[in-house]
């Protein structure tokens, strides 16, 4: 067939095809094991997209936030197909959790599941990628898709469907097995090679994935996989898993009491933790600490109302506070201002004042001005009284230059983010990091104005930073506390939609925005009324009574 078309690539190689060119075609042309997707004039497509006119196309590397998020979406359904070829086609397979730059799974099997079986399963994923199998995109009408998961037992796929407005669900093939993910999948198993699966008790699996093209080494947090499986046993009391589950309630009108069920789950964890304190005779400051967007505000004053209701008065510290002036901030590579790093904290002046603070001096608290980029001393003296607790929250509250001349017995240490063991499915989990985004995405607007854009880009920026300086710390934490509340995605939903639709296609951010989009179909909106001004929600939405 004549080749009467031009492609024109991002590195400045032309390629001509026929028209109707697929670009699962295209990718084996190129042959680099590094580029998995095509974004074909300004959009991701399909590995079946047929390129019909003269086009501009550029690379979608695994390495790339995009290009990562589908390479785990293979990985999963390779996984998922090496599990259940080697353990039975009724075994049950369910992605959790993301943990530890991996994927915490969990077998459902009648056999044994031991570091054996589990390298017999790496094995078979390895013959997987080999052949090079497809993935197959399907438009299945959703009739069809619900008596197909009705059949296999997947009652919360099949609840999923009955929620769905579209009369069509786009599913994907791989060796006769048809699942859902609701993003891209790469065009076939062969790019998949890089992972490695580790052994966890009660037959839960990492399944790791590569960043930056290295596996990372498996390093476990023991605390922070029991925060999911403590809320994931309190969610399934209340029979609410998945999200079709929490749209059932939401559609029978139930929607307020589960709100309020859920803020008590997490207030009876503040009510622990200020007990923990009040019963204890050494403890004399709590360091709150997590990645963006976890809740640190509303966690540190809900706690200081607690501690207050058991006879204790607190003094709440913000890091946030102590910055150092603008023109002794560090600098990133490109010049922007780091503010994401310990460093960018007055560390010197910080602990001056601790130390001063808790031998009973008195010292003038700083407020940081982001407008002129200085610490402002306007407030009265403040001392620490007998009988108050010291309170200290930010983003690296308890990495132990900010706390570490106190003495191990006079502090305790809380990392808290939203762990939500909620999953729209027992194959798509929610990422932590989705949900501190839309958090950020709503907050950014409603409270300082910002672009949808302006947040992804800053976001984007600070994800490295929360890697190097934030996640380490969750170890040296004492308690990890778990801020999620599994109804708050149908609240964000409201208000982070129209921000995420104002992404043009011409952004950078643009395949960010429709990934998301697409995870938020799965919700049904929740109207925000309902939702108290005590909440922790209501640090993003707005209307908090701690503001």
């Amino acid at each position: 067939m004549k080749k009467d078309l031009k492609l024109i690539f991002e590195d400045g190689n032309e390629m001509n095809v026929a028209y109707g060119t697929t670009i699962r075609e295209i990718l084996k042309d190129i042959n680099d094991d590094q580029v998995i997707a095509l974004r074909v004039k300004g959009s991701i497509e399909n590995a079946d997209y047929e390129i019909i006119e003269d086009s501009y196309i550029n690379y979608i590397r695994v390495s790339d936030r995009i290009g990562q998020k589908i390479y785990i979406n293979g990985l999963k359904q390779v996984y998922i197909n090496a599990v259940k070829s080697v353990f039975g086609s009724k075994t049950v397979v369910n992605i959790k959790h993301s943990l530890d730059k991996g994927l915490y799974t969990e077998i459902d099997t009648n056999k044994s599941v031991d570091k054996k079986s589990v390298e017999e399963i790496k094995k078979k994923m390895l013959e997987i990628c080999n052949k090079d199998l497809i993935f197959k995109s399907v438009n299945v009408s959703r009739d069809d898709v619900y008596d197909y998961e009705k059949k296999l037992g997947e009652h919360e796929k099949v609840l999923n469907y009955l929620f769905r407005t579209s009369d069509s669900v786009s599913m994907y093939e791989l060796d006769d097995d048809y699942n859902y993910f609701y993003y891209f999948m790469p065009a076939s198993t062969g790019i998949l090679k890089r992972f490695d699966l580790i052994y966890l008790k009660d037959n839960g699996v990492m399944l790791c994935y590569p960043i930056n093209n290295i596996v990372p080494k498996y390093n476990p947090v023991p605390q922070v996989l029991d925060a999911f499986k403590s809320y994931e046993k309190k969610l399934s009391k209340m029979g609410v898993k998945y999200a079709g589950e929490l749209n059932k309630i939401i559609v029978e009108g139930k929607i307020s009491d589960f709100i309020q069920t859920n803020e008590i789950i997490y207030d009876d964890n503040m009510r622990d933790i200020a007990s923990k304190i009040a019963n204890s005779k050494t403890i004399k400051s709590v360091f709150i600490s997590g990645p963006s967007s976890s809740g640190k505000t509303t966690t540190s004053k809900k706690l200081a109302l607690y501690l207050k209701s058991m006879g204790y008065d607190t003094l709440v510290l913000s890091t946030d506070d102590y910055f150092k002036e603008r023109v002794d901030s560090p600098k990133k590579a490109d010049g922007s201002y780091e503010f994401e790093i310990v460093d960018a904290i007055d560390v010197k002046l910080f602990n001056e004042q601790l130390k001063k603070l808790l031998n009973g001096e008195e010292v003038i608290i700083p407020t940081f001005n982001f407008i002129t980029g200085e610490k402002e001393f306007k407030r009265k003296p403040t001392t620490l009284k007998k009988n108050q607790i010291l309170i200290v929250e930010g983003l690296h509250a308890i990495n132990e230059k900010i706390n570490g001349v106190i003495d191990k017995k006079h502090k305790l240490k809380l990392y808290i983010s939203p762990f939500t063991p909620l999953a729209l499915d027992r194959h798509n989990h929610i990422s932590t990091t989705d949900l501190r985004f839309l958090r950020r995405l709503v907050r950014d607007y409603r409270h300082r104005g910002y672009s949808a854009e302006a947040t992804l880009t800053s976001w984007m920026g600070m994800r490295y930073s929360e890697e190097t300086y934030v996640y380490p710390y969750q170890r040296e934490a004492d308690i990890i506390v778990n801020t999620a509340l599994s109804y708050e995605i149908g609240v964000l939903r409201t208000f982070a939609e129209p921000l995420l639709y104002s992404i043009r296609k011409e952004s950078e951010y643009y395949e960010e925005a429709i990934r998301i989009l697409k995870f938020l179909e799965g919700f049904l909106n929740i109207p925000s009324e309902n939702v108290p001004s005590v909440s922790v929600l209501r640090e993003f939405i707005g209307d908090s009574y701690f503001e």
